[in-house]
């Protein structure tokens, strides 16, 4: 299924390995049971469990840069896809 969708976006074999590796090897073994429904979960282990805060029974934490370390996001981007979605990257002057 997962190959259909990356063929309905124009994306090739070699670029959905070298974007979404990660996601092909998961899916090897098999789609995780979902249903299309995320209703929060955590939050509700949050309560169950008598937690302080949700990082504290949260499956997958960023770190304190917003990386994940499951899947190395966030990943590089290229100019093609800067491209497609009309995003010019600028240096930030100084002293704004």
């Amino acid at each position: 299924m997962q190959s259909k969708v990356f063929s309905a976006l124009r994306i090739g074999p070699d670029e959905a390995r070298a974007k979404f590796g990660f996601l092909l090897d998961a899916l090897q073994y098999g789609a995780p049971p979902h249903g299309g429904i995320a209703f929060g979960l955590d939050r509700i282990v949050t309560m169950m469990a008598g937690a302080q805060s949700i990082r504290d029974v949260i499956a997958f934490p960023k770190t304190q840069r917003a990386q994940c370390l499951l899947t190395n996001a966030p990943g590089p981007v290229d100019e093609k896809q800067l491209k497609e979605l009309h995003i010019r990257l600028r240096n930030p002057q100084p002293g704004v």
